[in-house]
């Protein structure tokens, strides 16, 4: 392996890392700001959404250029796809940021006072957990540990079932509280990005898991779902 090769690995792995750094921080925001229904943090996480964009492009020209420069073989070249790869997906977990941020704003404008609204435990629990999954998956990435990956696919499972008891929830409101409709159907669309963060990170730990063994596990653990349930 060639020194110019090592220094656009390392060149790659910390694009890559910031952007890891920057979701993060994206998605941590907007929980603070749904948390405390704060509306200025919510605009500042808005405002910020730009940045991550760019640092995805960017990150998918390199890894490009590295491809046609070096051409990397076996592992080197499942690195660099999977950098790619998992760029994309942070850059939707962004999106999903700004997407809850949007929708503090919006409880805030509604009329609705903050006295009103109640974030119901579940959906509290499966933001932190949310938050917690993606800081995993970004430490299991620079550790190339596969394991964690793999408990990762699995604890999304637990997410689905949090955003399960949302709509529950929703649906128990609606009967006893027809006047909360509107913010908490807002509430319930929160819950729903919150899961799809989840479902992202899923997406992130199957890349490493493929980076690191060389195995394609997407859509593995749908089938043996299936298989669990079958009669």
């Amino acid at each position: 392996m060639t020194r110019h090769w090592i220094r656009q690995i390392e060149s790659v792995r910390s694009h890559l890392l910031s952007m890891g750094t920057h979701a993060e921080a994206q998605v941590s925001e907007a929980t603070r700001a749904l948390h405390d229904l704060d509306r200025d943090r919510a605009a500042e996480v808005i405002a910020d959404d730009d940045q991550l964009d760019e640092m995805d492009v960017e990150l998918e020209e390199e890894c490009l250029h590295s491809i046609a420069l070096f051409q990397p073989v076996a592992s080197d070249l499942r690195l660099i796809v999977s950098s790619m790869s998992v760029g994309h997906e942070l850059e939707r977990i962004g999106d999903l940021a700004v997407n809850i941020a949007e929708s503090v704003v919006r409880l805030r404008d509604g009329g609705t006072t903050t006295s009103q609204i109640v974030l119901p435990e579940c959906l509290r629990q499966a933001n932190h957990q949310a938050v917690e999954m993606l800081r995993k998956s970004l430490d299991a990435f620079v550790d190339r540990d596969a394991l964690t990956c793999r408990e990762l696919i699995y604890q999304d499972r637990e997410l689905d079932r949090l955003h399960r008891e949302v709509f529950q929830w929703l649906k128990e409101g609606i009967a006893t509280n027809p006047s909360d409709l509107d913010w908490m159907i807002e509430i319930t669309g929160i819950s729903k990005h919150i899961e799809r963060i989840a479902d992202h990170v899923t997406n992130i730990a199957e890349i490493v898991i493929y980076w690191v063994e060389g195995e394609i596990v997407r859509h593995r653990h749908l089938a043996d779902d299936n298989e669990g349930t079958a009669p």
